[in-house]
């Protein structure tokens, strides 16, 4: 499984599926992740489905996380996932994400730094949870995360999910730990997508690994162009791009038809997407690519 150490290079506006197969180090590192945010005055959710709320918050505080007067404050909540994502008798993914936009309307109304949420998955393998809802869920929450208030450590058990399914889950995430992650060597998230206030910005390498995480965040960029400004997507920090990652930046760019810029692209990138944007989009669109390599940062 990752190592609990993971969990403190997660920045805010950082989304990972989080595998674990061992109870114990599951709490170490749940607990670490609780202590930082409440360290930095962030507001802590713990949505659990292995620990019972009252077991989870004795061990904290065994651990040294003291998590008493933040329950009194309102700074930190555990519950379970029937009080939560099942409350209405099932999964409902869209009521879901409105539940995560309100409560960071929520954290900024009472003044906190950020919010820090961690979510035990483990109640998405009974039989009223869809695996296709469960990863459009997970992969549309991106959107509301890359805002960078907020950040989410999504807990799966890799003892209940076939390796095929927690490969569509992953790929529902711009990052994912999973076994050996961490132990030895500095980890982070392998992508990182954030709103900027002109755009979106690409950090790290996008590949198979989150490929519906990077679509669901680009799909709705064209959209958003208006009469204004252009929408710019920074790349200057996307160490790599695989193909399918290179189709949907040249596909937006498209659409947005000379709106949505590129800015910064490495010469690599900016090979692949001439070659795709030559094969499977307007000429045009290849303009806008070049162009946006000198739009000022």
């Amino acid at each position: 499984m990752a190592d609990p150490t993971t969990v403190d290079r997660l920045l805010p506006g950082d989304h990972v599926c989080w595998t674990f197969d061992d109870h114990e180090r599951h709490l170490r590192a749940l607990v670490r992740f609780l202590r930082k945010g409440l360290e930095h005055h962030q507001k802590v959710l713990y949505f659990t489905d292995t620990f019972l709320p009252p077991a989870f918050l004795a061990a904290a505080q065994a651990y040294g996380a003291e998590v008493r007067q933040p329950l009194h404050a309102g700074q930190l909540h555990v519950t379970t996932a029937e009080e939560s994502f099942l409350s209405g008798g099932s999964f409902e993914p869209e009521r879901a994400l409105n539940g995560w936009t309100a409560a960071i309307d929520q954290a900024r109304t009472e003044g906190y730094a950020g919010l820090r949420v961690a979510a035990d998955m483990g109640w998405t393998v009974r039989p009223l949870v869809d695996m296709d809802e469960l990863t459009w869920y997970e992969a549309q929450a991106n959107q509301i995360f890359s805002a960078g208030y907020a950040m989410a450590l999504c807990c799966y058990d890799r003892r209940l999910f076939t390796h095929a399914e927690l490969e569509r889950i992953s790929a529902a995430h711009p990052g994912a730990a999973r076994a050996g992650a961490g132990s030895d060597e500095e980890w982070d998230p392998l992508l990182r997508i954030r709103r900027t206030p002109d755009g979106l910005s690409l950090d790290g390498a996008a590949d198979r690994t989150n490929h519906d995480a990077l679509a669901a965040v680009l799909g709705p960029l064209a959209a958003e162009v208006t009469s204004g400004a252009p929408v710019v997507i920074d790349v200057a920090g996307l160490a790599f791009a695989d193909v399918a990652a290179a189709r949907l930046l040249a596909g937006v760019v498209a659409a947005g038809r000379g709106r949505v810029l590129l800015r910064g692209p490495r010469p690599a990138l900016t090979e692949l997407l001439a070659l795709v944007d030559s094969l499977h989009a307007p000429r045009a669109s290849r303009d806008r690519i070049q162009a946006a390599e000198g739009t000022p940062a």
